[in-house]
């Protein structure tokens, strides 16, 4: 895996990996955006989870084989990176929002905020290599 670390795919993976978290955070943003009332589309927010769904579950697919890939290609680079690990808790509970029905704001609200402190995180990597 040292060769992906220092070749071009390595660039390549990661914005795939920017990618499948564009697409994911992007429709969880939307729909949960709409799921509080503001209308950013006139439709409702269960139409809004349909169509975006399946956008989202790609993105997901993208980000668990790519951050895989990226991890392994460089383990001693993330080991020591605090805000790698912080990025993986944080993803616990943003993906265990993803995956129960918002009956609630304090839900949706908690679920914005988890995946907006994930991307951060997740751009807090570079900053923080050890």
């Amino acid at each position: 895996m040292v060769a992906l670390k220092n070749s071009w795919a390595f660039p390549l993976i990661e914005a795939v990996h920017v990618a499948g978290m564009a697409l994911l955070a992007g429709a969880v943003i939307f729909t949960d955006v709409r799921r509080l009332g503001w209308a950013v589309a006139e439709r409702t927010s269960d139409e809004l989870d349909r169509i975006f769904k399946p956008w989202a579950h790609a993105g997901l697919a993208m980000l668990l084989a790519t951050g895989a890939l990226m991890t392994a290609a460089d383990w001693s680079r993330y080991r020591r990176n605090p805000a790698f690990w912080v990025k993986l808790v944080l993803v616990v509970p943003a993906l265990g929002l993803y995956f129960v029905p918002h009956k609630s704001k304090t839900l949706t609200i908690a679920s914005l905020l988890c995946w907006t402190a994930v991307v951060l995180a997740a751009r807090a990597i570079a900053d923080f290599d050890i």
